[in-house]
């Protein structure tokens, strides 16, 4: 019996994850990863569905060449790839998967803290060159220190309530929940966000990077800032002023950052000379980058595409009501 549906996985998922597929007998899928864009346009017109992680852009190009596209899935919970208003004037739903990575990138975030407090990367790399500088890494405790979340989601709650534990203070900026939902989760909600900056001695950022997000934080927010503050993204690149976060880790306005996200990727010293400072721990985007987290998000792509096709079901989907309008 031939498939009625197709789905093409664009970007390079879990196999494990996409063998969810086969427990429907009306859609199959092709794997075709690391093409260019002309590879790319020439093929998409035969497909019902896409995965994509971060590397596939689908832009209007994409979508215009994507003339049974149904449904664009994103293994992951950003999806700054996907021209959504375009997805939205050719009736194609947007899927994300935020659940899948939710626990990855939330343990990240509380490593990166980690890291920063104890000095572990400077530890750690003067044990491998043969120095034993105990004296000059002397750090602090996350005990009894404010943690600030900016974006009490998914990841942004996880985090609250790990650092919680940890005796952290926790407050929070979020013009999108209620303060009966702080409460529960036993956060401070702050309506001005200088007030909640001011207070913060470690701020963790895990907002989706759009027009109202992009470079929010900047000179102005550093200036507002306690000058022992740490600053951690492990949500996008572009939600920060990557310029005036360089000048404010070197003129001390902030005690330093941690951070996974670049708004150019791959990323290089070259374009983001903060990377080599010493009052800060990089990594290349590593938040979503477990086996598990892999696993799940190929799984949910794949579930949520099979909803859509069969059962006119639509899960975390970012355009829902633009599409029943």
């Amino acid at each position: 019996m031939s498939k009625q549906f197709k789905c093409l996985v664009a970007d390079s998922c879990s196999a494990e994850g996409l063998k969810i597929f086969d427990n429907y007998d009306s859609i199959s899928y092709d794997v075709k990863t690391k093409h260019t864009k002309e590879e790319l346009l020439a093929m998409v017109s035969e497909y019902d569905a896409m995965i994509v992680r971060s590397a596939t852009k689908v832009d209007a190009d994409v979508f215009k060449a994507a003339t049974n596209l149904k449904v664009v899935a994103r293994a992951g919970a950003g999806y700054d790839n996907i021209d959504v208003n375009v997805a939205n004037e050719k009736g194609v739903a947007v899927l994300i998967t935020p659940a899948g990575n939710t626990n990855a990138v939330v343990e990240l975030s509380i490593g990166m803290m980690l890291a920063w407090a104890r000095n572990i990367p400077k530890a750690d790399k003067s044990m491998k060159e043969g120095k034993w500088i105990k004296k000059q890494l002397k750090g602090t405790e996350l005990k009894d220190k404010t943690l600030g979340v900016l974006g009490i989601g998914r990841i942004g709650t996880g985090v609250a309530k790990i650092c919680q534990v940890m005796g952290m203070e926790t407050i929070a900026y979020d013009k999108f929940v209620s303060q009966e939902f702080a409460n529960q989760i036993g956060v401070k909600l702050y309506g001005d966000l200088n007030e909640f900056l001011a207070k913060v001695d470690y701020l963790s950022l895990h907002v989706p990077e759009n027009d109202s997000t992009r470079g929010m934080i900047g000179k102005e927010q550093f200036e507002i800032m306690k000058d022992t503050a740490v600053i951690v993204n492990c949500a996008r690149g572009g939600v920060i002023n990557e310029k005036e976060l360089y000048s404010a880790l070197v003129d001390n306005k902030i005690a330093g950052a941690c951070i996974d996200v670049y708004s150019k990727e791959p990323a290089s010293k070259e374009d983001f000379p903060y990377v080599e400072l010493e009052n800060v721990v990089v990594s290349p985007h590593l938040g979503a980058s477990s086996a598990e987290a892999q696993v799940n998000v190929a799984k949910l792509a794949a579930e949520q595409i099979a909803q859509l096709l069969l059962n006119g079901k639509y899960i975390d989907c970012v355009n829902q009501k633009v599409l029943k309008k």
